[in-house]
């Protein structure tokens, strides 16, 4: 069976709900990468967004979603690993 929009909008609803779960509550992700030494600005760019984004994901104002929610679960797990070691 051929894949339809329908198809992969579900699955990547489904894949975002996944990786959505790791995400701490907006106040944590700000005190890792506080705790990191970072700006809002290097996260952005290292999640290839805007220093505006991030600061809206670190209120709660907005979500990130798609290509910006994997590369942001996998920046804030280096936040974390940095602030455990």
């Amino acid at each position: 069976m051929a894949d339809t929009p329908v198809a992969d909008m579900i699955r990547e609803r489904i894949r975002a709900r996944e990786l959505a779960e790791p995400l701490p509550p907006p106040q944590k992700r700000r005190a890792l990468r506080e705790a990191a030494g970072l700006t809002c600005a290097d996260v952005g760019a290292a999640v290839n967004a805007s220093r505006q984004a991030v600061s809206l994901w670190e209120r709660g104002r907005r979500s990130p979603r798609g290509r910006y929610l994997e590369a942001y679960v996998e920046a804030l797990r280096a936040m974390r690993e940095a602030a455990s070691a």
